[in-house]
C-alpha cells in the first residue's frame, strides 16, 4: 500500500498552517538532541508504479532509485539541499494519522526557498537515498513545520518510526 509514501505536499501547506504550532517552537530552534534523520529534496522527473530494486542514491546527482517500500522507481534531478528535522511528533489525538515535523530556522528557510521555486513541479523528499513522499508542490512551505497525513495510523507509525518521532499525548 502507498497511501503514505505518496502523501500530497499540497496537504501539507495547508496542515503546516493548522499546526505551525503544534511542535513548539523551542523544538524548532535548533537540532539540540533530535535523532531525526536528514532529508534530502530533490525534483521528480518521472516516476513509475511496481516493484522497484534500485539501490539507494548516494550521490547529489541525477539518478534513480524506489520508494521506502520498493512499490515505484523514481527518476530524480539533482539534490536542491538536505533538511534536518528538529523535531517530529506522532500527532495521537483524533483519528491519530498524522506525523508533524519541525525545522530549525535555517532549514525552515531552505525548505521555502526550494518549496518556493518548485511550484507546479513534484518534490520528493528522500530518507537514506529512498523516496520517503513524493508530491506536486502547490505553494511554498514558508512555516517551518509542516504534517505528513496518512489514510491509517499504522501508515503514520511507519512513518513517524522511520523519522525517529516521539509521541503526543
Amino acid at each position: 500500500m502507498r497511501t503514505w509514501s505518496t502523501a500530497r505536499l499540497a496537504v501539507l501547506v495547508f496542515v503546516a498552517s493548522v499546526v505551525a504550532g503544534c511542535a513548539g517552537a523551542d523544538s524548532a530552534d535548533s537540532h539540540g538532541g533530535s535523532t531525526a534523520p536528514p532529508l534530502q529534496l530533490r525534483l521528480v522527473t518521472s516516476s513509475d508504479a511496481g516493484p522497484c530494486s534500485a539501490p539507494p542514491l548516494s550521490a547529489d546527482g541525477p539518478g534513480t532509485t524506489c520508494d521506502v517500500e520498493g512499490t515505484t522507481t523514481y527518476e530524480l534531478a539533482e539534490s536542491l539541499g538536505v533538511v534536518t528535522p528538529a523535531s517530529v511528533v506522532r500527532e495521537s489525538e483524533g483519528a491519530g494519522r498524522a506525523v508533524v515535523v519541525a525545522f530549525d530556522e535555517a532549514d525552515a528557510r531552505t525548505l521555502a526557498d526550494v518549496t518556493g521555486k518548485a511550484i507546479g513541479e513534484e518534490l520528493a523528499l528522500l530518507l537514506d537515498g529512498k523516496v520517503l513522499s513524493a508530491a506536486t508542490v502547490q505553494a511554498p512551505i514558508t512555516t517551518g513545520t509542516f504534517a505528513f497525513g496518512f489514510g491509517t495510523a499504522s501508515d503514520a507509525d511507519r512513518v513517524a518510526a522511520l523519522l525517529g518521532a516521539s509521541a503526543t499525548s
